[in-house]
């Protein structure tokens, strides 16, 4: 049987512990993953391969990220609760699909109508061969 040799330029895929796992559930909700991967010390793809082979790895970002968008988020309420009317306008433009819409009117004098006289004169030409 013939031995195999060991290609040196293969690395060992990269994984990750249950402390960095910890760490990018911590993270997540702040960094994106390529700044995560710096943290990790490897490349984006690395991270992202990584994510493929641990699903408690992705499972642990994606729940970071859900639970930092809900404090935002849970905050954003609370101002616009508290009172804050951009935070209030905010809050619903975006979660309730609420839009502004600014009009202006105008008017003729003392808040009449405007009069408007058109007289309209139309011409027409017959342009072709004779």
């Amino acid at each position: 049987m013939e031995d195999k040799v060991a290609n040196p330029s293969h690395r060992p895929p990269r994984v990750f512990t249950g402390e960095e796992i910890a760490e990018c559930k911590d993270l997540s909700d702040v960094l994106s993953q390529k700044q995560l991967a710096m943290y990790f010390g490897c490349t984006p793809n690395t991270l992202r391969a990584a994510f493929k082979r641990q699903p408690e790895l992705s499972e642990a970002y994606r729940k970071g990220k859900a639970l930092g968008i809900t404090k935002v988020a849970k905050s954003l309420a609370q101002k616009a609760l508290d009172g804050d009317v951009t935070a209030a306008k905010f809050y619903l433009s975006h979660q309730a699909g609420w839009t502004e819409t600014k009009r202006k009117e105008i008017s003729g004098r003392d808040g009449e109508p405007i009069d408007v006289d058109v007289d309209m004169k139309w011409t027409v030409e017959i342009v072709g061969n004779a």
